[in-house]
C-alpha cells in the first residue's frame, strides 16, 4: 500500500527564486535534448549563441543534465540515456523537431553557427511574418530556426501574412 500521507508540499511556490512555481528566468517550456557529446553541445551553444552555462551535473564522467541560459529562455541537455528511454536526433537528413531562437542578428549568428560547423538548411530570407529567418542542423543533430524581427508587426498581422502566404502556396 502507499503512502499518501507525505507532508511534503505540492502547491506552486512563490517568494524570491521562484513565481508562481516557476524558477526565476524560466519560461514555462524548457526543452531537455538528448544530445551526443554534450560538452561540445555546451561550448558550442555558448560560443555561437552566447548562451551561459546555469548548471551541469556530472557521473562518471558523463554530462547527464546540463542548463543553458539562452537570455530570454533556458534549454537543458544531456547525454542519451537508455535506462531513461533518452535517445539522440536521429541520423540523416531528416529531423523531428527545430527549435526556435529568436536573436539580435540572425545574420551573423548564422554566420558563426556556419564557421563553427553547422548545417544551413535554409538559407536567410525575410518572411512574410516579418522575420529574418534561416534554419540549421548544428553538428549535434539539432535543427534551429534562427529569427530577428525586422517589421514591428502585430501578431495578428503577422499570423495574417502567413496564413495568406499558406493559401497560396496551394
Amino acid at each position: 500500500m502507499t503512502d499518501t500521507t507525505s507532508t511534503e508540499s505540492t502547491t506552486a511556490a512563490h517568494g524570491e527564486h521562484t513565481t508562481h512555481g516557476i524558477p526565476n528566468g524560466l519560461t514555462s517550456l524548457t526543452p531537455f535534448l538528448a544530445v551526443t557529446n554534450a560538452r561540445e553541445a555546451i561550448a558550442f551553444y555558448q560560443d555561437v549563441f552566447g548562451a551561459r552555462v546555469v548548471g551541469a551535473t556530472e557521473m562518471g564522467g558523463v554530462v547527464v543534465h546540463a542548463e543553458l541560459d539562452f537570455g530570454n529562455g533556458h534549454l537543458q541537455l544531456g547525454e542519451p540515456n537508455p535506462e531513461y528511454h533518452l535517445v539522440p536526433a536521429p541520423e540523416g537528413e531528416n529531423d523531428c523537431y527545430s527549435l526556435g531562437l529568436y536573436c539580435r542578428d540572425a545574420d551573423a549568428l548564422v554566420q558563426r553557427a556556419a564557421q563553427a560547423g553547422a548545417t544551413i538548411r535554409e538559407p536567410l530570407a525575410t518572411f512574410v511574418s516579418g522575420d529574418r529567418y534561416a534554419s540549421i542542423r548544428d553538428p549535434f543533430g539539432v535543427r534551429w530556426t534562427i529569427m530577428t524581427r525586422v517589421e514591428d508587426l502585430s501578431e495578428e498581422e503577422s499570423n495574417r501574412r502567413v496564413e495568406e502566404w499558406a493559401a497560396q502556396q496551394g
